[in-house]
């Protein structure tokens, strides 16, 4: 089963606003709203939370085995470090965050050889991630 065109473009929509950030910060910071920064640290830590989800469901299936189950503690505790990220400054919630999205992305590793798997998925999950890295970096280098 390849993966359907509306996966693939909510998927690459979904990095629209990782980009609006860092881009207006870029441009015309002095016309960047207060709010901007707070908004956009709350969509990635939404993001990260709602990849760990999708990689719950992955597990779920498996849950009966100890590869479904460590595939539901990963995924719980890579929510809970992605709310954990919330709670911190600026500069650390978004260093946390980016592990996340590492941490997310050698999961989708893992379970690309260990659970069932979608063709395309990785790829897709790969590509996403490092655009979401870059957008990460990218915000961080302008706080430094």
């Amino acid at each position: 089963m390849h993966l359907p065109p509306a996966v693939l473009l909510l998927g690459y929509s979904g990095l629209i606003p990782f980009v609006i950030g860092p881009l207006w910060l870029t441009l015309s910071p002095g016309s960047a709203p207060q709010w901007l920064d707070i908004a956009w640290l709350n969509y990635v830590a939404m993001i990260a939370s709602f990849m760990a989800g999708t990689f719950w469901g992955f597990a779920l299936p498996a849950a009966q085995g100890p590869a479904g189950l460590l595939g539901v503690a990963m995924s719980a505790v890579l929510m809970l470090i992605a709310w954990v990220a919330t709670l911190l400054p600026f500069g650390p919630s978004l260093a946390l965050l980016g592990l996340v999205f590492l941490l997310l992305l050698a999961a989708d590793f893992w379970r690309e050889r260990v659970l069932d798997t979608l063709d395309g998925y990785f790829r897709l999950r790969t590509t996403l991630t490092l655009g979401v890295l870059a957008a990460v970096v990218w915000r961080f280098t302008l706080s430094v």
